[in-house]
């Protein structure tokens, strides 16, 4: 197997037309889920969640091997 070797930064070939579509919709997203916490009242309502999702999976890549449950 051969590692993997990065191009180096910065990369002068990028197709930008193949990608518009989906930076797009992705800063759609991020502008949509922005506009949700300005109108909570308690953002950390919506982070939480996320936060715990990314606790779990961060122990999952060190090899730790954490639930959810164990998490909270």
């Amino acid at each position: 197997m051969k590692p993997y070797i990065p191009q180096k930064l910065p990369i002068k070939d990028i197709n930008w037309e193949f990608l518009i579509e989906n930076i797009a919709k992705a800063n759609r997203a991020i502008a949509k889920y922005d506009g949700f916490l300005q109108i909570i009242p308690n953002p950390k309502l919506l982070l939480s969640p996320l936060t715990m999702k990314e606790a779990v999976l961060s122990s999952k890549i060190e090899g730790t091997q954490a639930t959810f449950e164990e998490v909270m």
